[in-house]
């Protein structure tokens, strides 16, 4: 791992022990609002990506599965329907905050 990282910095790799854990009790909208607000910035300029789908349900799971890179939930830390909530509503309804 140390050799990929060296010789191909563009390359990001991020291991299960270096995941922002996420624990029953911590504040799970501040934590993940820059990451999402990111994410939708890039896809949405085409430039990084671009989403998989136009519906709200598609771009949901995709910003879902994005932050799975980056985060480990605990179990109790927030279930998967309050997390498809919270980003439905850091997505769509506060999406002027963030652009």
């Amino acid at each position: 791992m140390r050799v990929v990282r060296t010789c191909h910095p563009e390359v990001t790799i991020i291991l299960p022990t270096e995941k922002i854990p996420v624990r029953p009790g911590d504040d799970v909208r501040a934590m993940i609002t820059p990451y999402v607000a990111i994410i939708r910035h890039a896809l949405n300029s085409g430039k990084y990506g671009s989403w998989n789908g136009e519906t709200a349900e598609c771009r949901t799971k995709q910003v879902r599965h994005l932050l799975g890179q980056y985060f480990y939930f605990y179990s109790g830390s927030i279930t998967e329907k309050q997390l498809n909530d919270l980003l439905d509503d850091l997505l769509y309804i506060h999406k002027v905050q963030f652009e």
